[in-house]
């Protein structure tokens, strides 16, 4: 029920069993800096880095300026140390949703590790994760599609109470996790193809100038032949005459 703009849900393990994890992240006028807190390990700092690098390379955030931009995602309990690649997705989708704008959907719980391609790699506790996911009422959980086999541990009643998604890439997550994506994407997809229809015209209305110019430095050349062809006759007359006057 917390989810919202910048605002997700992950999923975590811990020594007694999973827990679900809060993930926020903001924006605001700085010098391109990413902030992190909440007593993260290093392995949790990449998973972010390797986050906004996945939105940013797909053009999310369009408008922002990210030079003047600092990023802050923090991950709420900052007296519990937190670690581990398996909250990739959620801080992807945290991401995108404050790039975008869009909402997180409700009732909705993620995990998995994800590379700065997009891809949804396996993580461990599956059966740990989804039961604390259906005691916090979670509805919609999306895992990766490689820990499958995985979900034949999980209470048959669980699984019939919820909906559980395998996903292999962060395009199939975003249209499931953010509200309006489908509009956004076509918006996204039109300005694309505008800007490589754009692309395309100037680069046909340089070739264009070129044949142009290609033509008119050939013209001159054209008219020079006959000129030569004129100027053979006119030579041999003058010998003519000067051998006639030799003559006389």
């Amino acid at each position: 029920e917390e989810n919202g703009v910048g605002i997700a849900t992950g999923l975590a393990w811990t020594s007694v069993g999973g827990e679900t994890l809060s993930i926020e992240a903001a924006k605001l006028p700085g010098k391109g800096q990413l902030i992190l807190t909440g007593m993260l390990g290093n392995v949790m700092k990449e998973s972010v880095r390797a986050a906004l690098t996945y939105a940013r390379s797909r053009g999310y955030g369009e408008g922002i300026d990210f030079d003047k931009t600092d990023f802050h995602v923090h991950f709420p309990e900052g007296a519990v140390p937190k670690d581990g690649p398996s909250a990739g997705s959620v801080i992807t989708t945290a991401l995108t949703s404050l790039l975008t704008g869009l909402p997180v959907k409700k009732h909705l719980a993620m995990t998995g590790e994800v590379t700065i391609t997009g891809r949804v790699l396996p993580v461990g506790g599956i059966k740990e994760k989804f039961l604390a996911a259906y005691r916090e009422g979670v509805k919609t959980i999306l895992y990766p599609h490689t820990n499958e086999k995985d979900v034949s541990e999980v209470p048959e009643r669980v699984r019939k109470e919820m909906t559980l998604i395998p996903v292999k890439h962060m395009d199939e997550v975003l249209p499931l996790a953010l509200e309006g994506w489908k509009e956004f994407e076509a918006k996204l997809n039109k300005k694309a193809g505008a800007k490589k229809s754009t692309s395309k015209t100037s680069k046909t209305g340089k070739k264009t100038v070129k044949k142009a110019a290609a033509k008119k430095v050939a013209r001159p050349a054209k008219k020079a032949a006959p000129k030569a062809r004129k100027a053979a006759p006119a030579r041999k007359a003058a010998a003519s005459k000067r051998k006639a006057a030799r003559r006389r």
